[in-house]
């Protein structure tokens, strides 16, 4: 019956639509084409994108649903400000945010140097384009365990200025502001945003605004110049995890502490990179840049409240040289990368329970320390054709990370001030790929990764550094087959990979809502992925593009033992076993535009004894937008929507290893919205 609605949805819009070509200058929005098939089937197997249409068909406060569409990436999200992302099982573990992958925009590293992302602040209009490399394959890059993922800002030929207000349930308002402008050798491009929302749950408003800017000055034929910065000013109030009874019963509650504390977070973060690139002669490619970034935050948590300062430079340089070898067109690359970040962590008692229902209350200061924690990355990649149909590619990262800590609150006799370091390792990367012809070809790689404990999981309960703690590494083998099939109607691909990892970092409950970290064992990482999409089009005026992706795989400890009990051939925590996603994009006349997902994710345990499992689940988003022009320079865009168009119940995020306390069930499970409505209406004015 829910497939039978959806069909009828999609031929109602096709029999009201126009069919009148658009030719205003409004920004353009349109479908994967065949060039975007064949940029698919030419990178490499581990390589996503993701397309600004492709992030604009919900209602912009969360990029999870489109992520969830890369097999192998599975982005839980417990609120707006709540979100964490694992690559292949890397991550998994992590209770409150992103750490073992890094997050750039453009050339510019937006993951501080303990590897900690935040991608759900990064409004989504202000991104052209992801690519996410899965797995430590991604040389180029340094290292990392968990792969990378690559933000490209939007900076356009065009002359415009745009306005947008989206309006949804749960008092969801957001205001974008752009102006693009673009004359000879100069881009400019100036965004503003301001998104609220109440939110389904108790305690759980949210407000962000954000301030863009991404420019480019070509210096000369050979030369240009980019500035990228962003400042983000962020207040999410937290409604935390619930208990199974509370998320069937009353998942719109929040957890009684966070409730009765009045719990959120708020900070302001900004960006600031200046890149550089030139060419010499036809063969000689570089890039240069600089960046700095801030964030001041600030916490309170039922438990305690947290002051967090950060402030980090760094630098990042690469080079690329064409050459010939063996009479075949080669590519020598070679870089670095440096980032510095200094932390300053308070921790402060929170007596909210005598503030006479207030909210939190600063009580006494119970830790004060400055960590600074640097790494100075080497990598060299030599991207060679040893025949016409075979091509390999060669990489070789280093990395040493270093801290030292200031301790001012303790006692000399247990003080930790002192310098820290963990050992300099070396990563090697081999990729071969065998083309059988111009449509099929298959590849097979080898590459080792790592990732430094956060400074979240080093805080032991007492609120010092574990400086016991070690990396984790891991060595990752792939092969993958990929085939473009009837022309550029169709692609296909699979891959296959296994990758085992040591000196996995684990959180260990402490007390409600508190963990630390520890190094537990090892895991091992076997999966299958797959993705297919097809361009169906009839004539001129009817674009259809089904397609569907999926990720199987079988992930589990294989030595863990944690406070004298075993947990070895147990599945991994907080990963589903399988996930996949299928939906429908269409296109009509250049006016309307349709877009159906659906993500279905297996059941997830979220203990290590496996006793405790998430429900499996799957929900489906519905868009229709429609554009028409005003005047000659003056064009609008209608936009109508749907997010869990079935109001389906399931568990968005994950707590592992919850425990209660008190005699209460423990409280695993951050619930999903359930259905919910949005619209938005636009104005582009092109001059």
């Amino acid at each position: 019956m829910k497939q039978f609605s959806i069909i009828i949805f999609f031929i109602s819009g096709i029999i009201f639509s126009q069919t009148q070509k658009d030719t205003t200058d409004l920004e353009e929005i349109k479908l994967k084409t065949s060039l975007d098939i064949e940029k698919a089937y030419q990178v490499d197997s581990n390589v996503s994108f993701l397309k600004q249409e492709d992030l604009l068909q919900s209602n912009q406060t969360s990029i999870a649903p489109f992520l969830n569409k890369i097999p192998g990436v599975y982005m839980q999200q417990g609120g707006v400000n709540t979100a964490k992302i694992n690559i292949r099982g890397i991550g998994a573990r992590a209770q409150y945010e992103t750490n073992r992958l890094k997050l750039y925009y453009n050339n510019i590293p937006l993951s501080t140097a303990n590897g900690t992302s935040i991608l759900h602040d990064i409004d989504l209009t202000t991104i052209s384009e992801v690519k996410v490399v899965k797995g430590p394959q991604a040389t180029e890059f340094g290292a990392g365990l968990g792969g990378v993922i690559q933000l490209t800002s939007v900076l356009r030929d065009q002359n415009y200025a745009e306005s947008e207000l989206l309006f949804g349930s749960f008092d969801l308002l957001k205001q974008n502001y752009s102006l693009n402008v673009s004359e000879r050798d100069k881009k400019i491009n100036l965004t503003y945003n301001n998104l609220s929302s109440g939110g389904f749950r108790d305690n759980s408003n949210y407000q962000r605004e954000s301030y863009f800017l991404n420019s480019e000055w070509k210096l000369s034929e050979t030369s240009k110049l980019q500035l990228v910065g962003q400042v983000v000013q962020l207040k999410g109030y937290i409604p935390s995890s619930l208990s199974r009874t509370d998320l069937e019963e009353n998942p719109s509650k929040a957890a009684f502490t966070w409730g009765q504390a009045k719990g959120y977070e708020s900070y302001t973060r900004g960006v600031v990179g200046l890149n550089y690139s030139n060419q010499i002669g036809s063969d000689i490619r570089q890039n240069t840049a600089v960046f700095t970034n801030i964030r001041d935050a600030y916490e309170p948590r039922p438990f305690d409240i947290l002051e967090n300062e950060n402030v980090g430079i760094g630098l990042r340089h690469t080079s690329e040289i064409d050459f010939e070898l063996f009479g075949f067109s080669s590519k020598l690359g070679l870089g670095g990368e440096f980032l510095r970040d200094d932390y300053d962590v308070s921790n402060y008692e929170n007596l909210y329970e005598e503030n006479n229902g207030q909210g939190y209350l600063q009580g006494d200061l119970r830790s004060d320390l400055t960590q600074t924690r640097q790494y100075i990355e080497g990598f060299a990649t030599l991207d060679a054709s040893l025949s016409k149909n075979l091509r390999v590619k060669l990489g070789l990262a280093t990395n040493k990370t270093s801290y030292d800590i200031q301790d001012v609150f303790s006692s000399p006799e247990n003080s930790q001030t002192g310098d820290y370091n963990y050992d300099q390792v070396w990563l090697p990367n081999l990729v071969g790929t065998y083309s059988f012809n111009d449509t099929h070809k298959i590849s097979a790689s080898v590459s080792k990764g790592f990732s430094v404990p956060t400074v979240e999981q080093s805080l032991t309960e007492e609120g010092v550094f574990n400086t016991d703690l070690q990396p984790e590494k891991g060595w990752n083998y792939e092969v993958g087959y990929k085939a473009k099939w009837f022309g550029d109607k169709l692609f296909t691909e699979v891959s296959a990979y296994y990758m085992d990892v040591e000196n996995l970092l684990v959180a260990r409950r402490v007390a409600e809502d508190r963990f630390v970290g520890i190094n537990a064992g090892s895991t091992s990482h076997p999966g299958l992925e797959f993705s297919l999409k097809s361009n169906l089009n009839y004539k001129s005026w009817l674009r259809i593009q089904p397609y569907i992706s999926g990720s199987m795989n079988f992930y589990e400890f294989d030595e863990f033992v944690d406070q004298g009990e075993s947990f070895s051939g147990n599945d991994l925590t907080g990963v589903p076993s399988s996930q996949f996603t299928f939906g429908l994009d269409a296109q009509v006349a250049d006016k309307v535009f349709f877009y159906f997902q659906t993500n279905a994710v297996s059941e997830i345990p979220v203990n290590d004894a496996n006793t405790v499992f998430a429900d499996s689940y799957a929900f489906s988003n519905l868009k229709v937008e429609y554009r028409l022009p005003l005047f000659n320079e003056l064009s609008a865009r209608i936009n109508l929507g749907v997010n869990n168009v079935f109001n389906e119940k399931y568990a968005s995020s994950i707590v592992t290893n919850a425990i209660g306390f008190g005699g209460s069930e423990p409280r695993y499970f951050y619930p999903g919205e359930p259905r919910n409505y949005f619209g938005s209406f636009a104005l582009n004015f092109a001059f």
